[in-house]
């Protein structure tokens, strides 16, 4: 299929179905490029999401591991957390939620990428960091749903505990694949110097 082929849907009329704090729902009426129309397509409106690879001096990697009450497990992820892009930057949502969830904070923040979370059934982007040298500070600040442990794992462990299925949440492996990219290179290299000491040991 060539590109000229792909069409935006048509949407005829959107109506807000729910609207709550914790959930904002529309559904959409739209017609289809072959001409078939959907009444009801529902699209989530959830807010937008940093996600932070945070990296300390002694090249360990700072996790959160957390009750996810979506999929009823316990994960180990990446520091996250969700903003208003009306009144919040990425940045400073990013430094916050770093500071909120784990009480290290950020002097540095690499912009690594933004990508869509799940654009079937919402717009959500995620706003991907690396930072490195964070230092903690014992100043953690939970939302009322949060019950949250710190967990460090050396940045040499990293790969072995996503191939391993310990780290399984998507936008936490999307941040750290590209954050081990970024480490890999100059002025870091700090990939190719864990795997060196791996082979050698």
């Amino acid at each position: 299929m060539t590109e000229h082929q792909v069409q935006k849907w048509q949407i005829l009329n959107s109506t807000l179905v729910l609207d709550n704090p914790w959930c904002r729902v529309k559904q959409d009426r739209v017609l289809l490029p072959n001409g078939t129309i959907i009444e009801d397509y529902f699209v989530n409106l959830r807010p937008e999401i940093v996600l932070v690879f945070p990296l300390t001096v002694n090249q360990d990697v700072i996790f959160v591991r957390q009750y996810r009450h979506g999929v009823e497990e316990i994960l180990v992820e990446l520091p996250a957390g969700s903003f208003d892009p009306q009144t919040e930057t990425s940045v400073a949502a990013a430094q916050r939620e770093l500071r909120e969830e784990t009480g290290y904070v950020a002097s540095e923040l690499i912009s690594l990428a933004q990508i869509y979370d799940n654009p079937v059934k919402d717009k959500t982007r995620l706003h991907l960091f690396l930072a490195p040298n964070v230092e903690p500070t014992g100043q953690q600040e939970w939302d009322i749903t949060e019950a949250i442990e710190v967990v460090l794992i050396p940045l040499q462990e990293v790969k072995t505990r996503i191939l391993t299925g310990e780290i399984q949440v998507a936008g936490s492996l999307a941040t750290l694949f590209l954050g081990l990219e970024r480490l890999s290179q100059p002025p870091f290299n700090l990939i190719n110097l864990c795997e060196s000491r791996n082979k050698s040991s």
